[in-house]
């Protein structure tokens, strides 16, 4: 039991972090923070989308839609798991 309730606390918390990024001063400095990274873009080139601070932040908010859906259902399946 205190593992579910670990892992639940844990799942929260990673909810709670990449929400953040609806936030636009969070996302903004963020993009600040790691607008000169090479590593950031390489998405961007692979899929040719333009390197832009607009589509940083629809892509980093996509990205904290997936890890949060991702996220709640672990969150269900670990309640729902019998132990």
């Amino acid at each position: 039991m205190t593992e579910k309730a670990i892992l639940i606390i844990i799942s929260f918390i990673i909810i709670l972090l990449f929400s953040a990024n609806f936030w636009d001063e969070w996302a903004n400095y963020n993009y600040e923070y790691l607008k000169d990274k090479k590593y950031v873009w390489f998405w961007f080139k692979v899929f040719n989308i333009k390197e832009s601070k607009e589509n940083f932040k629809k892509f980093i908010r996509s990205m904290s839609v997936m890890v949060i859906l991702i996220m709640v259902i672990s969150i269900i399946f670990t309640l729902l798991s019998k132990d």
